[in-house]
């Protein structure tokens, strides 16, 4: 039997993975003559696009994520939220000591891939690029996942917490670090990085507190010293958000004996771990919003991710290559996941094939892997060398081995 011309194909998830595959098939398949009408559903257990907290800035890299966006036909789109200047960058130490600033690029906007553009934007702004580039119908919203297996007819059914279900040809697992979809195809589960980050939100930090504004800058100040550190993070609206990290046990939020529902509490919790910061530094507690949110790290191990192929599944982002957000590159690795599992699928149409879906995870299959890996890897040495009971010197060294000579006096 011929190979259907038009496959249903779903993705469980509306993250930046699966939505970037959508939107760069979609807009492929617009422009150029199609190969192939496949019918692209994307499954996201979120009632609607905005029921949650987005989360932070994003800083996209050349050929990774604005690659992806300009295959998707949004580059126009993204400098529209684009913050070039948010590539500003001050590395701290205890003290407050400035070790290395370095400065944005106030209205940038130049060719894709330019040489150190990598432009911040908001979580939430991407995803809504995303979204607004696909039919209405492409997403269906509060469908949850309940169960997965493989039907007699060779597709995958999908059940979903109200009842229902559906068959699909390829399910694609795009469901985040605890993916129910990566549980068919491999027992390695995400580890705990030995890291956790403690996060606070600040508003108005240019016109009610522009003393803040100033301190941060217009990007991410960082500071560094003996296993922790502060990172500060501006967003678009004159929101910042500030994460505390700590290397301590897994089960460190529930024993440390702070009570996370209580702001002041958390702060004399948080000050405790930092008591000889400096003030400008601990005084962001002071003039945070309420709430606190307490993130433990986790990740897959860079040794033991991959997993064995199955013909109609596969997996992008999060799901396939969990890291914690030490080298920033989460979203850039999800976003070329969808990009080129997207250009294998349309490869394998155009050429003859007897299985031209199957082909097509495994070219992206065999392409991904080495390159997550890497990533991955890279992640590892970074936890090392910021989470350093030597930072921010070791996090300076470990930047200037990387960066043109001179770039940072002194190392």
């Amino acid at each position: 039997m011929p190979p259907s011309r038009s496959p249903r194909i779903a993705v469980v998830g509306a993250g930046p993975a699966g939505l970037t595959f959508a939107s760069v098939l979609h807009h492929q398949l617009s422009t150029t003559p199609a190969p192939f009408t496949p019918r692209v559903t994307l499954l996201e257990r979120d009632s609607a696009r905005a029921s949650r907290d987005q989360g932070g800035s994003l800083d996209l890299g050349g050929p990774t994520g604005q690659q992806a966006l300009k295959l998707a036909g949004l580059w126009g789109q993204f400098l529209k939220f684009a913050r070039y200047e948010g590539e500003e960058t001050k590395v701290l130490d205890k003290t407050g000591k400035v070790w290395w600033h370095k400065g944005g690029v106030a209205g940038a906007g130049g060719p894709l891939g330019e040489p150190g553009g990598r432009p911040e934007i908001d979580r939430g702004f991407l995803n809504g690029i995303l979204i607004d580039s696909l039919p209405a119908s492409a997403i269906q919203w509060g469908k949850a996942v309940t169960d997965l297996e493989r039907s007699a007819s060779g597709a995958h059914k999908l059940t979903f917490s109200d009842g229902t279900s559906a068959e699909f040809d390829l399910v694609i697992g795009g469901d985040g670090a605890w993916s129910k979809t990566r549980l068919l195809l491999t027992p390695i589960a995400p580890y705990y990085s030995g890291v956790t980050m403690i996060e606070v939100r600040l508003s108005g930090v240019d016109s009610r507190i522009p003393q803040v504004g100033a301190f941060v800058g217009q990007g991410s100040l960082v500071a560094f010293s003996e296993n922790k550190g502060i990172f500060v993070q501006r967003n678009s609206g004159e929101r910042v958000r500030v994460y505390f990290a700590v290397r301590c046990a897994e089960t460190w939020q529930k024993d440390c004996g702070i009570d996370w529902n209580s702001l002041s509490a958390a702060r004399v919790g948080i000050r405790a771990l930092f008591a000889d910061w400096d003030s400008a530094l601990l005084g962001l507690l002071d003039l945070c919003d309420n709430g606190v949110a307490v993130r433990p790290l986790y990740m897959l191990p860079p040794d033991d991710f991959r997993w064995p192929h199955m013909k109609g599944l596969t997996l992008l982002g999060d799901a396939a290559h969990l890291m914690t957000p030490f080298a920033g590159e989460g979203v850039n690795m999800a976003m070329v996941d969808g990009m080129e599992l997207a250009e294998a699928l349309l490869d394998a149409f155009k050429a003859p094939n007897e299985d031209p879906l199957d082909s097509a995870v495994t070219a992206y299959e065999e392409k991904m892997f080495p390159r997550a890996e890497a990533v991955m890897n890279a992640t590892l040495q970074n936890i090392e060398a910021v989470m350093n009971a030597d930072a921010p010197q070791s996090v300076l060294r470990f930047l200037a081995a990387q960066l043109p000579p001179g770039t940072i006096p002194g190392f």
